[in-house]
């Protein structure tokens, strides 16, 4: 076998990992326990806890972000 064919099958497999790992960690809501939870005020989905930002007016990603803005053009 050769060194460069081995080191294309590790690199192969360590993307493979990584990319399953990053699905998973995307698809995975944040329990919040406790306190009140926010909510994307778009399509209601929980957002991730963070000490600096709380409240009304949050979304969860760009895309909601984009369906917000266009609905202020209106």
């Amino acid at each position: 076998m050769h060194r460069s064919w081995l080191r294309t099958k590790v690199n192969e497999s360590k993307e493979k990992v990584t990319q399953k790992v990053t699905e998973r960690a995307k698809s995975m809501v944040p329990v919040q326990r406790g306190a009140e939870t926010d909510t994307c005020m778009v399509c209601g989905r929980t957002m991730r806890q963070t000490a600096v930002v709380r409240g009304d007016g949050r979304v969860c990603s760009p895309g909601c972000a984009r369906k917000w803005a266009e609905g202020l053009k209106d």
